[in-house]
C-alpha cells in the first residue's frame, strides 16, 4: 500500500496537477455581466435623459427595464463609446 501511495505521489500526482491546470486555463471564464444606470450611462456619454431616450428609441442604445429601472449592458455600451457608433455624423 505505501508502495502504491509512493508511486502516486511521485509520478501521478505531479502529471495530474499539471493536466488538471492546463484544463482551467484553456476553460473559458465565464465574465460577470455588467450595467449601468441610466444616470451613469448619461454621465459616461456626457448627455442628459433626453438624448438618452432619443438615443434608445433610435435604437443608438439598447435598453433593459427591470422594475422601473433603466439599465445598459456597460460592455456594449463602453464598445459603442470607443467605436464612436453612438455619436457618428448623420444627415
Amino acid at each position: 500500500m505505501d508502495m502504491i501511495r509512493e508511486i502516486f505521489m511521485n509520478i501521478l500526482k505531479p502529471i495530474i496537477i499539471e493536466a488538471v491546470a492546463e484544463a482551467w486555463v484553456a476553460q473559458p471564464q465565464k465574465k460577470e455581466k455588467r450595467y449601468y444606470t441610466r444616470e451613469e450611462a448619461c454621465k459616461h456619454l456626457k448627455i442628459g435623459c433626453t438624448t438618452f431616450y432619443r438615443l434608445a428609441q433610435k435604437g443608438k442604445i439598447t435598453i433593459l427595464k427591470i422594475e422601473g429601472k433603466t439599465l445598459v449592458d456597460a460592455d456594449e455600451l463602453d464598445e459603442a463609446i470607443e467605436t464612436r457608433r453612438i455619436f457618428r455624423y448623420q444627415h
